[in-house]
């Protein structure tokens, strides 16, 4: 048999087998379908971009609070979006300030990657969704800067995060911690958003 078809999935292919039943149920979220098909009127946008905001600021702190994921070649401050989120609830006329979400803290490096795993994930639909808003927005970046990402630097941060995920669970231990922090960080952005986003 060849080596390709023996070899054994990667840490980022077990992360995303581990996780894939939480994203999908993220998916069906009936606000998220809704801003997917364009369904979204300016109001409930910027309902939902503040129940995001609570949930990514929340979550910059706890990264912030863990143990360093600069072995790994990740600087977790240069991916902070928050400032995208509010910038865009600006320009909407929206109150750019929103509770915290309940988040978990990290033990470990490599928990705190599970974490970030799922914000950076995130990002892959990005620019999709952000044309799903043209019914309501005007051309450009103005109100979908937070799905826009890192724009043209998208793929290289993808590719470091991707490879920080290969690197943190080259074995049994740290992946089972990965999964488990990236786990902790589904279950708590679904229950954030358990309850209808008001409009």
């Amino acid at each position: 048999m060849p080596d390709g078809l023996s070899r054994p999935p990667g840490a980022r292919e077990a992360l995303r087998a581990a996780t894939e039943a939480a994203h999908l149920r993220l998916h069906a979220i009936p606000v998220f379908h809704a801003l997917a098909e364009g369904r979204l009127g300016r109001a409930a946008y910027a309902a939902l971009l503040r129940r995001k905001l609570g949930f990514h600021a929340a979550l910059e702190v706890r990264l912030a609070e863990a143990p360093s994921l600069a072995g790994f070649g990740l600087d977790v401050a240069a991916r902070r979006r928050t400032h995208l989120l509010r910038a865009d609830l600006a320009w909407l006329g929206a109150a750019a300030e929103a509770p915290l979400a309940p988040l978990p803290r990290f033990a470990t490096a490599e928990a705190a990657l599970g974490g970030l795993y799922v914000a950076e994930g995130s990002t892959l639909g990005g620019q999709q969704l952000a044309r799903a808003l043209d019914a309501i927005l005007p051309p450009g970046a103005d109100g979908r800067r937070f799905l826009l990402g890192y724009g043209a630097q998208h793929g290289a941060m993808w590719r470091a995060c991707c490879a920080a995920i290969e690197t943190a669970g080259a074995s049994a231990a740290p992946r089972a911690a990965m999964i488990e922090g990236a786990l902790a960080t589904f279950a708590a952005f679904e229950a954030w958003f358990a309850e209808p986003v008001p409009a």
